[in-house]
């Protein structure tokens, strides 16, 4: 009996799978398939959206604060590097003066830095402060307040039954409401709530973040490009060689 109930379940999310994997694809897809250039990001970038694709939204999410996070971050450092190039440096030590000036930095400093340094604009600062109150904060501490709220949903207060299961009192607690219930101070509903939210906001959170990091990548594209034509050329060969 225990091995057809552990059947059922994978039964059950290959069954999700099905269902999810080809509506999100077509949602993602474009930046499913277009990377950023940069080993640096792609891996998250990539791993969201396998996640995405497959509906597990709550991981979305939780991988996408840390791409908010690192990519600013990286973008950072890649910047300073840019402008502070030493080609005397050893390969080892290329990226170590950067990587020490920005990886300690707490995520609302590093938000600051990238608009002072014109990697994001004034626009996108205001947003990804928002984002990290309303997802990396709440999701990564798992502050209720932060997810929830003040929402509230209408529910049945009830009285339970001796022998009733919980699937049943979660049936009848949502079946005609005669009250409202605010979500952060009520722990049980939290759980499914916060995946129903997850559903709704992770997709559309990760495409934002994705087109910020796209644009700081190509500031750093073109600081790039303006550095290596500004180089020194070495002289040509004579012909004559």
């Amino acid at each position: 009996k225990t091995e057809l109930m552990k059947d059922d379940r994978i039964n059950q999310f290959i069954d999700e799978l099905n269902q999810t994997i080809a509506p999100n694809y077509q949602i993602t897809k474009e930046i499913f398939n277009r990377e950023y250039g940069y080993p640096e990001l792609d891996p998250l970038r990539d791993e969201i959206c396998k996640c995405l694709i497959c509906g597990l939204y709550q991981a979305a999410i939780t991988l996408t604060n840390h791409l908010l996070e690192s990519s600013l971050k990286k973008c950072l450092a890649i910047k300073y590097k840019i402008e502070h190039e030493n080609v005397q440096l050893e390969l080892k030590d290329a990226f170590k003066k950067s990587i020490e000036k920005y990886d300690k930095m707490e995520l609302n400093m590093t938000i600051n830095q990238a608009c002072s340094q014109n990697l994001i604009s004034k626009t996108q600062k205001k947003r990804l402060h928002k984002f990290r109150e309303d997802f990396r904060n709440a999701f990564s501490h798992a502050e209720s307040s932060k997810i929830f709220k003040d929402l509230s949903i209408p529910v049945n207060i009830l009285s339970i039954e001796k022998n009733e299961g919980p699937e049943d009192v979660m049936k009848k607690f949502f079946s005609s409401p005669n009250s409202e219930l605010t979500i952060k101070d009520f722990l049980p509903i939290q759980g499914i709530l916060q995946a129903k939210y997850a559903q709704i906001t992770a997709i559309p959170y990760f495409c934002a973040v994705d087109k910020i990091i796209r644009d700081m990548v190509a500031i750093l594209d073109n600081l790039i490009n303006k550095k290596q034509a500004e180089s020194p050329k070495p002289p040509a060969c004579p012909d004559n060689l």
